[in-house]
């Protein structure tokens, strides 16, 4: 019944029109109607193409002639502005030929300006005038009465040979241009005039000179040559015969574009106007006729005409344009066309598309007859091969084709029966390997490492590998969803007993379409045993965007917990004692300060605890002995402290204690008193026993600590002040510790702005012969100008200054400038060029490496003999580093420089030393001279370092001397110098320069 059916439907199809007529005549059909239509629109749309481009070409002539009519009207006002402002502003020696020159140069300047020129009440003129256009002449009238003289002009602008008296001179001050600038008192346009020295017309412009009385001072004007409008106007090509001319209001022609100039030669040689409605240019003429015809007069044309005329009659386009100006000019611009200099082409134009229409027409349609041919036999053979395909013959095939796309179509035809045959061969395979592939999915799954588990949309746990298993407990997990899962094993957060939400686990989310992570899971099995895991979850989308799948991988991180929290706890504890370090402690302090805070009845307390003498024993029993030292009081204080305290080691031998939520201070003292006492035990270190000893600085917590750094510098400072007390022993921070630190605090910070503002000042004790009296040097003396506490001496800074460090500097400049000062006494007084000056120095002077360079460079620049430089250093500098002090000093000592030890007799001399060191002198210190009596230890010490000086060849010097009987006292132990306020204090430098100039014994 299916076969009668297609036998019916293909009987029926060959009923109908072929397919080479269903191609060919709708498309020869289409090709008339283009054409019949483009025959029509070309004739339809002639007459508004001619209208629309001759519009277009006169609009853009008129806009062209009125830019350029701007321009030149527009320069001829510029040219006497310019001079206005020349002759009114900077003309005033009245030099007329200067003006002449000036005038000639703008003519060169401007080639369309036929004449420049200026005149004045006494009728003086002068004037600048084109002849030819290289032709220039110089005119001018000095004198009234007298003649108006020509001149030549030189190269440039010059005064040139006198050529010839103007004849039949007309006064200047009886010219239109003078008289119409006199009459309007502005820039004015005069009457075009013929010229009749050479043949032009040209348009006056002038404008009076008025001073600030309002009295007229001259005229200046110029001449605009209107023969260079006419060249412009014949440089636009209008259609083949169009032209364009300018008229005025009287009807006398300005310009024109088919004239050569808009003027004619009289046979008598004048220059004569021309009325353009008697012009000999027909077309100019017959234009002008039939706008006087149509208005009758030209000063009714007021606006823009667009006008379509009939002259001779022939249509032409008459545009009108009344061209005004801002100086009261008033002309008409008209330009006129013949129609046909535009619809000839046209029509021409029409005739040939209708013809290209037709060949076209006809080209076309052989062409689709042909075309069609070729087109409809191959797919005559594809049908009937389709038709075999149809009725079950699998290996019909269509043969290739001339044409491109239907060698394609019959190429691929071919193609498709090939595929048929194939493709239940190729279905058996695609489902074989489908098969091979599911199989080598779950091998790989198996494989891994991790827990992987997929679910459906409904949460429905779709597969889960053996490690996932293995992992969560479960063998069973057939038709097991998200609740049964979360019934048989429960999650937790990690280190809590908080159940983790449902709706947050990961493969949830991603049931929902999202990716998501968590490692803070903690699983707690069917058997009870609990592991922390990491899991990852991610969809599976299909095209739609709609999960299919969510795939979780998990695996069991109690490795890398475990490892994480030893690195958090290392992080926060001292490798060596395994107390909490710093980090630790400085969190529990500020606990601490948030809890007293909150709670006023809290009270806390931090301990500072430094070993005393640590660097010694470590230095002596090696590093190894003092780790175990650190690590035997670390235990000796978690002995000694409760659960709740903390003890902690910052750094080196320093321990900090938390006592945590101490009932009253009692408590506080007794915890630092049995820690003193621990420590005090001897400890057993490689067959010997180690005494120690430790400093405490207790702070007791209060409201007024904001910062745990706070708690620490204030414990810090107690500590010290213990170590100053005697050691081994604790000191609670009060106020009067806190004032003291602020009031250290701020003498050190002025101290460093002090050297930067040269608040230091310098004063000068003289040393004397104590046998004579006569003056040998100075010592010098530093002193502060304190801005708020004023004068300051030594004893107030300087252990500061030692402390911070900034001695160093202040020493060098204490140097160069007493150097200095030194250099000008010596310079003004001859007399005293033995001089000496002594200048102190401290013991980080000497490990200053730039020492060596500064004593240089001050040499260099004072000039001054080393040898009148003392440099001085105390007793208890040499036992730090003897053998650096040697050394430093001996450099010192091969620039000549002198050396002296400073309160001898105070420190810790041996005599082991002393006689290597290369030193020139000693100085007695002050305390042994002032309480020297007869036969007191002071005297007898005092006399044996004078004896020991002799002995090793160096001098002696006594300070503090005051009295004449410690003064007789010294004279008679054989002391050569000395110096003390029984012969001056320090003196400024001013009155040390008095002493100089006196130059006096000083008893």
């Amino acid at each position: 019944m299916q076969s009668n059916s297609a036998d019916a439907s293909l009987k029926s199809s060959r009923q109908k029109a072929p397919l080479r007529w269903v191609l060919i005549v709708p498309f020869v059909t289409q090709m008339a109607i283009a054409v019949g239509i483009t025959g029509w629109l070309s004739f339809q749309n002639s007459a508004k193409t001619v209208q629309e481009l001759s519009s277009h070409v006169r609009s853009e002539s008129l806009a062209r002639v009125q830019e350029y009519l701007d321009y030149q009207l527009e320069t001829a006002q510029l040219i006497n502005q310019s001079n206005l402002e020349l002759i009114a502003n900077h003309w005033s020696n009245q030099d007329l030929k200067f003006l002449g020159t000036y005038f000639w140069h703008q003519l060169k300047s401007y080639p369309s300006i036929g004449v420049i020129y200026y005149g004045n009440p006494a009728g003086q003129f002068v004037a600048a005038q084109r002849l030819e256009p290289d032709t220039i002449v110089l005119a001018i009238r000095e004198k009234v009465p007298g003649p108006n003289r020509i001149f030549e002009s030189g190269p440039d602008g010059e005064w040139g040979a006198f050529q010839r008296i103007l004849p039949n001179f007309i006064d200047i001050r009886q010219r239109p241009w003078y008289t119409e600038a006199l009459r309007q008192r502005t820039f004015t346009w005069g009457d075009i005039f013929p010229l009749q020295i050479t043949p032009r017309i040209d348009l006056p412009a002038s404008v009076p000179i008025i001073d600030h009385t309002g009295e007229v001072q001259g005229v200046v004007g110029n001449n605009l040559g209107l023969g260079a409008i006419s060249k412009f106007l014949q440089q636009i090509e209008i259609g083949h015969t169009g032209q364009i001319f300018i008229l005025e209001r009287n009807g006398n022609l300005v310009a024109s574009s088919a004239l050569p100039q808009p003027f004619v030669v009289a046979p008598d040689g004048k220059t004569e106007r021309i009325q353009a409605i008697k012009s000999d240019n027909e077309l100019l003429r017959d234009t002008s006729l039939a706008l006087l015809q149509q208005f009758q007069s030209f000063d009714a044309v007021q606006t823009t005409q667009n006008l379509r005329l009939s002259i001779h009659g022939k249509p032409h386009m008459v545009d009108v344009l009344p061209y005004q100006d801002k100086w009261g000019l008033d002309w008409l611009v008209v330009v006129v066309v013949p129609e046909s200099d535009f619809m000839s082409q046209i029509q021409a134009n029409n005739r040939n598309t209708i013809l290209l229409c037709l060949a076209a027409l006809g080209l076309a349609t052989y062409s689709g007859v042909m075309t069609t041919q070729r087109l409809t036999r191959p797919l005559l053979q594809l049908n009937q091969a389709a038709h075999a395909i149809a009725q079950g013959d699998l290996q019909a095939t269509v043969p290739a084709g001339p044409i491109r796309e239907v060698d394609e179509l019959a190429a691929s035809f071919n193609q498709m029966a090939f595929q048929l045959q194939s493709s239940f061969k190729q279905l058996r395979s695609l489902n074989q390997a489908l098969t091979d592939s599911e199989n080598r999915l779950t091998q790989f799954l198996e494989a891994l490492p991790v827990g992987v588990a997929v679910h459906d949309p409904t949460g429905k746990l779709a597969y889960l590998n053996q490690i996932g298993k293995d992992l969560l407990g479960l063998q069973d997990t057939a038709a097991t969803g998200m609740e049964g899962l979360n019934y048989r094993m429960r999650v937790f957060r990690e280190n809590t007993q908080e159940l983790y939400p449902n709706d947050e686990l990961p493969n949830v989310r991603a049931i929902a379409g999202e990716f998501a992570w968590a490692e803070d899971l903690e699983i707690h099995r069917p058997d009870r045993s609990v592991i922390p895991l990491a899991l990852w979850a991610t969809p599976i989308l299909d095209d739609k965007g709609a999960v299919q799948y969510a795939i979780a991988a998990f695996q069991d991180i109690s490795d890398r917990k475990q490892a994480e929290h030893q690195l958090i706890y290392n992080a926060l504890h001292d490798a060596l004692t395994d107390l909490p370090n710093r980090a630790l402690l400085m969190q529990r302090l500020e606990l601490a300060i948030q809890r007293q805070r909150m709670n006023a009845d809290y009270c806390f307390a931090v301990l500072f605890l430094d070993l005393d003498r640590f660097k010694v024993i470590n230095d002596s029993l090696g590093h190894l002995v003092g780790d175990e030292l650190l690590i035997s009081v670390a235990q000796t204080l978690q002995q000694i402290l409760r659960p709740v305290d903390l003890a902690a080691r910052l750094g080196g031998d320093e321990f900090v204690i938390l006592l945590d939520d101490v009932a009253q201070n009692s408590t506080i003292v007794d915890v630092a008193e049995r820690i003193l006492a621990a420590l005090r035990s001897p400890l057993a270190m490689e067959s010997r026993e180690v005494v120690l000893s430790a400093s405490i600085g207790i702070v007791i917590g209060s409201s007024q600590y904001i910062e745990a750094s706070d708690l620490l510098r204030d414990a810090d400072i107690a500590m010290y002040r213990a170590k100053a007390q005697g050691k081994s022993r604790y000191v609670i921070f009060d106020a009067a510790m806190h004032a003291q630190m602020l009031k250290q605090m701020q003498l050190e910070n002025d101290l460093r702005k002090a050297l930067e503002r040269q608040e230091f000042v310098l004063h000068y004790q003289p040393i004397v012969k104590v046998a004579t009296g006569h003056l040998v040097g100075f010592e010098a003396l530093v002193h502060w100008n304190h801005p708020v506490q004023g004068f300051t001496g030594p004893a107030a800074f300087i252990p500061l200054l030692e402390e911070t460090g900034l001695i160093v500097p202040l020493d060098i400049w204490v140097m160069g400038e007493a150097c200095r000062q030194l250099a000008v006494w010596q310079q003004k007084f001859p007399q005293w060029s033995a001089l000496r000056m002594s200048v102190n120095l401290s013991a980080q002077d000497l490990y200053n490496p730039l020492l060596l360079d500064h004593i240089d460079a001050i040499l260099a620049e004072t000039q001054i003999p080393s040898r009148c430089l003392t440099l001085e250093i105390t007793e208890s500098m040499l036992i730090a580093d003897i053998t650096t002090t040697i050394e430093v000093l001996t450099q010192i000592q091969v620039r000549g420089v002198h050396i002296s030890i400073d309160d001898f007799g105070t420190g810790y001399s041996s005599l082991n030393y002393l006689h290597r060191l290369p030193v020139d002198a000693l100085k007695i210190d002050r305390s042994f001279v002032l309480q020297m009596q007869e036969d007191s230890k002071n005297c007898q010490i005092a006399a044996t370092i004078i004896a020991l000086s002799h002995q090793l060849g160096l001098e002696a010097i006594a300070e503090g001397i005051e009295t004449l009987q410690q003064l007789a006292q010294i004279q008679a132990m054989g002391c050569e110098m000395g110096q003390g306020y029984l012969f001056s204090r320090g003196l400024p430098a001013g009155k040390a320069y008095e002493l100089l100039q006196e130059g006096r014994s000083l008893f």
